[in-house]
Parts: C-alpha cells; structure tokens; sequence
C-alpha cells in the first residue's frame, strides 16, 4: 500500500533526525515505526496486555449484582436499551 502524509516541518525534521540517528531513510525510518504501532495495537493494550486477557480480567472483576441488574434482553434489544427506540420482540 503506498500512502502520502502531509507532515509539518517541525515533525518532519523530528523524523528525519530519529531516521538517521538509526541509520535508516526517512521511509524506511516511519514504515518501522508504524508497523511497530500497527503490531502493538493488534497485540495489546496500554497495559501490555493482551486484549482478550485485559478484558477477561475487567469483566471478572464486576460484581455479580451489577449482572443480576442488566437486562436479560440486552443483546436483541440494544437500541432501546441505549437509544429509546421501542423494542422490537416485545
């Protein structure tokens, strides 16, 4: 994929400088850092974390009475829930 950025001149000679400190071309210099970006972003979250692990804690850590409140409905019915709209299957 090739891919046109628009880079102000103080951010460009800040890319620059990085690129040739790692002995590397302006291009070459931003794909790592973006494919370094991409691969963090698919792998895991702020924490380091993998998502699924992340998520999985946070859920386990909500208090069996805040489930018990949700609406058994909640998935078909999420519109209502979060918009108003009349429900669909009632």
């Amino acid at each position: 994929m090739t891919m046109k950025l628009e880079l102000s001149a103080e951010v460009q000679a800040g890319l620059l400088a990085q690129a040739q400190a790692s002995g590397m071309s302006l291009e070459a210099y931003a794909e790592s850092v973006l494919r370094e970006r991409a691969q963090a972003t698919t792998e895991s979250d702020s924490s380091g974390q993998p998502f699924w692990k992340s998520f999985t804690t946070q859920v386990h850590a909500i208090p069996d009475e805040v489930f018990e409140r949700l609406p058994k409905d909640g998935a078909s019915e999420h519109d209502h829930y979060i918009y108003g709209t009349p429900k669909r299957n009632a």
